[in-house]
């Protein structure tokens, strides 16, 4: 399966370390922290998506977005931070007033070829969109493509394509859990 296939580890993390305190040492912990100061109950779910896969001392903060935005959610991967000083630090926000089902682009590795107006040939890349009907499974969708950043990071990977290859990696992940099809 490709890019899902490559980031499992040997045997599922056990998790358990929710409602515990901080970690001192967050590179120490074997265990992702999940602070969520929305209503909506994410944490079974990210857990699920994470089973196998290693995010050992991954922190995650989910907020609401600041009043005013237009976002419908966002996600930001942190290879250093405040408070973090080996990073791992994904935080997402997601928009009250969303009204759902919501729709997302996710980029794909298909491209085509058109003409423009002037004869030149240019290259345009597909893109695939999918309707999360609840904002957990929004917030789940980008916290993947965030996760798969932080894969990049603690493999050493800097390349091209990151941002096609995180989507690739959510869609992958989200079709697993038939959470689209």
């Amino acid at each position: 399966m490709g890019i899902f296939n490559s980031y499992k580890v040997g045997a599922p993390n056990v998790l358990g370390c929710f409602g515990e305190p901080f970690p001192r040492n967050p590179g120490k912990c074997n265990t992702m922290r999940i602070t969520n100061k929305t209503e909506y109950p994410v944490d079974s779910l990210f857990n699920a998506a994470m089973d196998g896969f290693d995010h050992s001392g991954l922190f995650i903060e989910i907020k609401y977005c600041p009043a005013g935005s237009r976002r419908y959610i966002s996600g930001t991967y942190y290879r250093r931070a405040p408070g973090y000083p080996e990073g791992r630090l994904i935080r997402l926000r997601i928009n009250k007033r969303n009204k759902y089902p919501v729709r997302v682009a996710f980029k794909t590795s298909d491209y085509y070829t058109r003409t423009d107006s002037k004869g030149r040939e240019v290259i345009y890349q597909k893109i695939r969109y999918e309707k999360f009907r609840k904002p957990e499974e929004l917030m789940l969708a980008i916290f993947l493509h965030e996760f798969s950043h932080y894969i990049d990071h603690m493999e050493g990977r800097n390349g091209r394509f990151k941002q096609t290859k995180a989507d690739k990696f959510a869609v992958e992940i989200l079709r697993a859990m038939k959470i689209i099809r």
